[in-house]
């Protein structure tokens, strides 16, 4: 009976290469309600559903406050300021400079991602009728380049539905965003061990770098 449990688990591993991940990825902002929303799925049984259920202007000073539950089931509101960004953005940028050819792998690997569904709906208006069809116009400009750098890296394979609607009566902003991808398993492990492996090689040459650096 183990000897059967054993060739069953063995068999499992042996596919899970082969086997699809679909990624759906949704953003609803509606006035001061807002939710982000990652679902990831794995055959049929195996779901992870991660959900932000608040994402507002920080009031006291420049940020996101999100609301998450804690591991108590109580919510907890955090505040994501720009400094907090600044740090993140300067350490992603020393963990990119250690990873050579992250660029090749990262494009790569997107060559095997299929986007299955693309949606992007807004509707906006500040009050005032030249600002707000000038606002329209870079809305459209930012996701026409979107769709466009998504069709060059990634293999599109329903027409993605996009629109901006203008609102004349008030201010309003209004935005329905959802993304659905599915990539096989293998490419993300192939993709993420190509990017260990690089990223040792690029941090064995920013070390030795430095070491001629301060030797000098």
């Amino acid at each position: 009976m183990i000897f059967v449990i054993a060739i069953i688990f063995i068999a499992f591993l042996a596919i899970i290469p082969f086997l699809y991940v679909r990624m759906t990825i949704q953003f609803q902002h509606a006035q001061d309600n807002d939710q982000l929303t990652i679902d990831i799925r794995l055959l049929r049984f195996l779901r992870y559903r991660f959900t932000v259920p608040l994402i507002e202007i920080s009031k006291r000073e420049a940020g996101l406050v999100t609301e998450q539950k804690t591991s108590t089931g109580k919510d907890e509101k955090t505040t994501f300021t720009v400094t907090d960004a600044r740090q993140r953005i300067a350490q992603i940028k020393r963990w990119l400079n250690d990873i050579v050819h992250l660029h090749t792998i990262i494009k790569k690997f997107l060559q095997k991602v299929s986007v299955l569904q693309f949606q992007w709906h807004t509707q906006i208006g500040v009050g005032d009728a030249a600002k707000t069809a000038l606002l329209v116009g870079i809305g459209w400009s930012v996701k026409y380049y979107m769709v466009a750098i998504m069709s060059k890296y990634m293999n599109v394979c329903s027409t993605p539905s996009i629109s901006i609607v203008p609102f004349f009566q008030g201010a309003l902003s209004r935005t329905s965003f959802t993304c659905m991808v599915r990539f096989r398993i293998g490419y993300a492990i192939l993709a993420g061990l190509k990017v260990v492996k690089h990223w040792k090689k690029g941090a064995k040459v920013s070390r030795r770098n430095e070491n001629e650096w301060t030797s000098d």
